[in-house]
């Protein structure tokens, strides 16, 4: 052991003033995410003699909230910051994924951060390819303003769209489809989502709870900076599937 010293006393005992507390033990612990991996990290287990007690995360550590994060991801637990962190445009996620990591962030829409999902649905949406309309995406609504900007995304998202944000569970209604006999850039999926009542007081019981239907249509962009990757089109209320 090259940071630990021992010494025997003339009895055969070890000398306990002769044991060194070992400077650092790192790990590399791996992460990937859709579309490729990060480098590796180092994550120190145990402090130097003068720092804390042999368990306690180092300085340049992020201390136990990254500890947990890390645990999380290498034993492969859901995680909400992990779904953020992934909901990416990326020429490997499937249509059908796409729609999972948009209601995933929108069903722990502020964790980690308010509205993290909201932000993290608006670059999962299709982006104008204009430059006259650079920063905006489409709208998840048919007809009306086809553009919109984070902030009018947000309002739109937090009216009508509120049953997605916080909903108690959601389930695919229907397989994925490709409307399309020619093309196989279009696809839709419906989905089930059960949340709270849009208006009306808020209730502590399940009997307050009511079922949505919409219907994900998605493309597979064919140029700009998110070519070959599948995003949202827009969302339709009920089930246009079948």
């Amino acid at each position: 052991m090259s940071s630990t010293q021992l010494s025997l006393r003339p009895h055969g005992h070890l000398g306990s003033s002769c044991v060194t507390p070992c400077a650092r033990i790192c790990r590399p612990v791996p992460f990937c995410v859709a579309g490729g991996c990060r480098r590796q990290r180092h994550y120190p287990t145990c402090r130097g003699a003068a720092g804390g007690g042999p368990d306690e995360p180092a300085a340049d550590d992020g201390g136990l909230a990254s500890l947990f994060s890390q645990t999380v991801r290498v034993k492969g637990i859901p995680s909400p910051v992990a779904a953020v962190q992934s909901a990416q445009p990326s020429p490997l996620v499937p249509p059908h994924a796409v729609v999972k990591q948009v209601l995933d962030v929108l069903q722990r829409n502020d964790y980690p951060d308010q509205d993290a999902g909201v932000t993290a649905a608006f670059h999962l949406t299709a982006p104008a390819e204009d430059p006259q309309h650079a920063g905006t995406v489409r709208s998840w609504v048919a007809g009306g303003e086809p553009w919109l900007p984070l902030a009018r995304f947000h309002a739109l998202m937090h009216t009508a769209y509120r049953p997605l944000l916080n909903c108690d569970r959601w389930r695919p209604v229907s397989p994925l489809v490709f409307p399309s006999t020619r093309h196989e850039n279009k696809a839709v999926q419906a989905v089930e989502v059960v949340a709270r009542p849009r208006h009306g007081p808020a209730a502590s019981s399940d009997t307050a709870l009511r079922s949505y239907t919409y219907t994900f249509c998605l493309e597979r962009l064919d140029s700009g900076p998110c070519k070959d990757c599948w995003m949202v089109a827009g969302v339709r209320v009920g089930n246009y599937a079948i």
